[in-house]
């Protein structure tokens, strides 16, 4: 059995561990907040040069339009107006292979039952398209010697 002495002796331990974890504790707390501080920086307090490099283009503030296509009732949007641009240069089939690959995410088999052609086709319009995106999106004319993807 365990006499009082013992009881007390164990409660002034527990006590005195208690208070030194308290006062660590706040000691890391205390500590925390003057590195933070030593950090922060007002916006009053910065340079000019300082509140330019924080601020955002109004394009990323305030992304464009986005251009919704409708491919056999799915509507599939896109954000970039100059890829929405190209995309809508395209034939409504390839268009929609495009779309449904890289926008929805579908794979060629699916496309292909859904327009009713082989999936090879699929595939092979897939590259057409996107060869024929590339030189509309560099400028150039589309011809059928196009180079590869």
């Amino acid at each position: 059995m365990i006499s009082d002495n013992e009881k007390k002796a164990v409660v002034q331990m527990f006590c005195a561990f208690c208070k030194k974890t308290l006062i660590n504790a706040r000691t890391d707390l205390m500590r925390e907040m003057a590195k933070n501080q030593r950090r922060e920086k007002l916006f009053s307090e910065m340079s000019e040069a300082e509140l330019n490099r924080l601020r955002v283009p109004d394009e990323q503030a305030f992304p464009a339009a986005e251009v919704v296509f409708e491919v056999r009732g799915l509507p599939i949007g896109v954000v970039d107006e100059e890829l929405a641009d190209a995309l809508a240069v395209l034939p409504d089939d390839d268009r929609a292979i495009v779309l449904l690959f890289y926008f929805a995410g579908w794979t060629d088999k699916r496309i292909a039952s859904l327009l009713g052609r082989p999936r090879s086709t699929v595939q092979y319009r897939r590259f057409k398209s996107l060869r024929q995106l590339r030189v509309l999106l560099e400028g150039k004319e589309v011809g059928d010697g196009d180079a590869d993807i």
